[in-house]
C-alpha cells in the first residue's frame, strides 16, 4: 500500500497589525487547522476610515507556496466603517511558510496611504510518524489507469462511447454548418449611440447614490466618443482644451464650442479636482449634454486665405467655462438662433 504525505497546517501570526495615520490594518486566518491543499481564508480589515475615503485592497501575488484562488471578495462596509476583504488561499508547502506581502492603499480627502498587510505565515507539519523517513518509505509506482487489469468488455465500451461521441460531433458539426446565421443588427449612426448611453446613464440612478464623479466621468465619455465617432481627428486621447479647439477650427459654432468647454471643464473638475456639484447641478449637466449632442451641426468651414496667424486668445476663467453650458441654452430657449455664415 502507498504511503501518502498529508500536512496539517497551524497559523502562526508574525507582525502587529499596520497602523497609518490613523488607519488600522488587520489580518486573520481561518480555519487553523486542515489538510495540504485545502484552501483558507485570509480576512483583511480596515478600520478607522472616513466616511468618504476610498479602500483598494490588493491582488496577493503568487508565491508558488501560497496561491490565491481568485480576487479578493469584499464584504459591505460595517456600521463603524471598517471595511474587509476576503482571500481564499491554498498553502502547497512544508514547515513554516510566510504568506504574500501586500499592501492595502487607502485615498482620502486629505492623502492617500499605502499600508502594509501584517505579516503571517502558516507552519505545515507532517502526519507522518516522528521516526518515519520519507526516503526509506515504500512508494509504489502509479497505477496504470488503462492497462492489463481492464477486461474486453470495459475497452469495447470505452471504444463505443469515443465512437458515439465522435458520430454526436459529426451530425452536430453538418447541422451547424446548414443553419443560416443571422444578420447582424443594423449599425446605429453615432448621436443614436451617444443618447442611447445618456438615457442609461440617467436611468442609473448615479446622483441619487452620491456617486457623482461617476457621472460626470460618464458624461465627458459620452461626449468624447461620440465626437471621435463623428470625426476620427477628434480623438479620446485629446486633453479638454486640445479638443475644443480641433472641434473649433472644424466648424463647430462659437457658442457651441463654449458649451462644449464648460461641459467638459466643469467634469474635469469633478474628476480631478473633487469639486462637489449638487443634484440639480448634476441634473442640469445631464439635460444640457443631451442637448448639445441633439443640437449638434457640423458646419464645413471654407478655408481662410493665408494671412498672419493671429495671437491665441487667453483662456477663460474656469467659472465662466462652467456657466457658459447654461447660458447657451438659455439664451436659444428665449430666441431663435441665427443660422452661422459659411464665409471665410
Amino acid at each position: 500500500m502507498s504511503w501518502v504525505a498529508v500536512a496539517l497546517l497551524m497559523l502562526t501570526v508574525q507582525a502587529a497589525p499596520g497602523v497609518g495615520g490613523g488607519v488600522e490594518v488587520r489580518a486573520t486566518v481561518v480555519p487553523d487547522s486542515l489538510r495540504i491543499g485545502e484552501r483558507i481564508t485570509l480576512i483583511v480589515e480596515v478600520s478607522g476610515v472616513t466616511r468618504g475615503a476610498e479602500v483598494v485592497f490588493p491582488q496577493l501575488p503568487d508565491s508558488g507556496a501560497v496561491v490565491a484562488l481568485g480576487p479578493p471578495l469584499q464584504r459591505p462596509v460595517e456600521a463603524d466603517g471598517t471595511r474587509s476583504a476576503r482571500y481564499e488561499l491554498v498553502v502547497w508547502n512544508l514547515g513554516v511558510v510566510p504568506l504574500p506581502e501586500a499592501e492595502v492603499r487607502v485615498v482620502t480627502e486629505a492623502a492617500e496611504l499605502l499600508i502594509a498587510v501584517p505579516a503571517l505565515s502558516v507552519h505545515v507539519a507532517s502526519v507522518l510518524p516522528e521516526a518515519a523517513d520519507p526516503d526509506t518509505l515504500a512508494w509504489r509506482p502509479a497505477a496504470d489507469v488503462v492497462g492489463g487489469n481492464w477486461s474486453i468488455q470495459e475497452k469495447l465500451a470505452v471504444a463505443g462511447l469515443a465512437l458515439a461521441l465522435l458520430l454526436a460531433a459529426v451530425l452536430y458539426a453538418r447541422r451547424r454548418a446548414s443553419v443560416q446565421p443571422p444578420p447582424p443588427p443594423p449599425v446605429q449612426p453615432p448621436r443614436a449611440r451617444a443618447l442611447a448611453a445618456l438615457e442609461r446613464l440617467a436611468a442609473a440612478g448615479l446622483p441619487e447614490a452620491g456617486e457623482l464623479k461617476a457621472l460626470y466621468s460618464g458624461l465627458s465619455y459620452i461626449v468624447r466618443e461620440f465626437l471621435a465617432e463623428t470625426d476620427p481627428t477628434w480623438r479620446l486621447d485629446l486633453t479638454t482644451g486640445e479638443l475644443v479647439q480641433a472641434v473649433g477650427r472644424d466648424g463647430l459654432g462659437e457658442r457651441r464650442q463654449r458649451a462644449l468647454a464648460g461641459l467638459l471643464a466643469g467634469a474635469d473638475l469633478v474628476k480631478f479636482a473633487r469639486r462637489r456639484p449638487s443634484r440639480a447641478q448634476a441634473a442640469r449637466a445631464l439635460d444640457a449634454t443631451r442637448r448639445w449632442i441633439v443640437e449638434f451641426e457640423r458646419v464645413v468651414v471654407e478655408p481662410p486665405p493665408e494671412s498672419e496667424p493671429e495671437p491665441a486668445p487667453a483662456p477663460e476663467p474656469v467659472d465662466d467655462l462652467l456657466s457658459a453650458m447654461d447660458d447657451v441654452f438659455a439664451a436659444e430657449a428665449e430666441e431663435p438662433e441665427e443660422p452661422e455664415s459659411l464665409e471665410p
